[in-house]
């Protein structure tokens, strides 16, 4: 045993970095990043948002994957903070401070109206002035 692990330690090694930044970034995607109270990896999504915003109207590519480690350096801090809080026994879990139900802003469906019709029925490929010129157009191509 230990002259296998003398030989694959490199090997090993990479393969349990390798699993834990896959186990980082599938909770990241998976957490929510929207939400009123600005709990979670809210504020980190939205700094990143800014700062990739600001540096691609730059066309600064380093700025840009800069402002995404960052971001990610935040949700760490974010995790990082979760099992503080947890240890201390103000959460019930880790993951209590960023896997929640995310309060949003949304519009109450009796304030919100439907599409109308003519906008749900608008399709220029139903024009028939429309196909008229496309084959017309397919005729003369040949």
């Amino acid at each position: 045993m230990v002259e296998k692990i003398k030989e694959y330690w490199f090997g090993m090694l990479l393969f349990v970095f390798s699993a834990m930044f896959l186990v980082f970034v599938a909770i990241v995607a998976a957490a929510p990043h929207d939400d009123l109270k600005m709990r979670g990896f809210t504020p980190c999504t939205y700094q990143m948002a800014y700062d990739v915003n600001l540096y691609s109207t730059q066309s600064d590519i380093a700025g840009v994957l800069g402002a995404i480690t960052k971001s990610y350096v935040c949700y760490a801090a974010v995790m990082g903070e979760g099992v503080k809080l947890w240890l201390k026994g103000k959460q019930s879990t880790p993951w209590a401070n960023y896997f929640f139900k995310a309060d949003t802003f949304k519009i109450p469906e009796e304030l919100s109206e439907p599409f109308s019709e003519d906008l749900l029925q608008a399709n220029r490929l139903d024009d028939a002035d429309e196909l008229d010129i496309f084959d017309e157009y397919q005729k003369n191509k040949k």
